[in-house]
C-alpha cells in the first residue's frame, strides 16, 4: 500500500495512543492521594498548625528611677496589692501602703507575705537598707530602698507583725530627721544600676 495512504491511519493510530497514555497516567497519583486516611491528614493538619503557632509577645516592662516628691507618692496607692521585688535576693512579697508622707509607710498583705519580707533578713529585724524594684503601676517599675525592722503603728490586722515598714526613692525623707539617708539613696541607686537585670525575676 502507498505510504501516503497509510500514514493518515499511522497518525491516527499514534494520536490514539498518546491520548489513551495520557488518560491512563494520572491514575497512580489519584491512587496513592486516595490512600491517605483521614487520621494522616488531621496529622498534617496539626503539624503545620503548630509550626504557624505564634507566642504573645512578652510585656514592655520599665524600671525608673523616679523623684519621690515630684511623682512616686501620687503614683503608689494606698491600700492596694503592690508587688516589691528584693534584688539581692530575688524574693518577691507583697505589701499594702498604708500611708507616709515624706516616704511609703507599707505591711505586708498577710502572714505567708511577713515571711517571705522576714526571711529577706534571715529572721532577724533590722534597720539595714536593701535596693528593689517596687511596682507602682502593671508593668512599670520604681527604684527604691527597703528597711527590715517594723516600727510605729499596724494599720492591717493578721499579718504577723507589729508596726510597718519604710519604703524609700529617690530624694525622700526620713519621718524623724526629715533629711535625705545616704544610705537609702545608695541602694535606690544599685536598683537602678541593676535595672537590665529584672527579666530573670519575672
Amino acid at each position: 500500500m502507498n505510504m501516503q495512504k497509510l500514514f493518515p491511519i499511522y497518525f491516527l493510530i499514534t494520536l490514539f495512543l498518546c491520548g489513551l497514555f495520557c488518560c491512563l497516567l494520572p491514575y497512580p497519583f489519584l491512587e496513592t492521594q486516595a490512600n491517605i486516611s483521614s487520621s494522616d491528614i488531621f496529622d498534617i493538619n496539626n503539624y503545620y498548625e503548630e509550626e504557624e503557632e505564634i507566642l504573645p509577645p512578652k510585656p514592655k516592662i520599665s524600671v525608673s528611677n523616679l523623684n519621690w516628691f515630684d511623682t512616686v507618692n501620687a503614683m503608689f496607692p494606698t491600700y492596694e496589692k503592690t508587688r516589691v521585688i528584693d534584688i539581692k535576693s530575688g524574693k518577691t512579697y507583697y505589701v499594702y501602703r498604708n500611708g507616709g508622707h515624706n516616704h511609703a509607710d507599707v505591711e505586708p498583705i498577710d502572714e505567708d507575705n511577713t515571711e517571705i519580707f522576714h526571711s529577706i533578713y534571715n529572721y532577724q529585724w533590722s534597720w539595714a537598707r536593701r535596693p528593689v524594684w517596687v511596682e507602682v503601676t502593671k508593668n512599670n517599675f520604681v527604684c527604691g530602698s527597703i528597711n527590715g525592722y517594723p516600727h510605729g503603728q499596724s494599720y492591717i490586722a493578721n499579718t504577723g507583725m507589729n508596726g510597718h515598714t519604710c519604703i524609700h526613692f529617690l530624694m525622700s525623707k526620713t519621718h524623724g530627721t526629715k533629711r535625705v539617708d545616704e544610705a537609702h539613696q545608695e541602694a535606690v541607686k544599685y536598683a537602678y544600676d541593676h535595672r537590665d537585670e529584672i527579666d530573670k525575676y519575672l
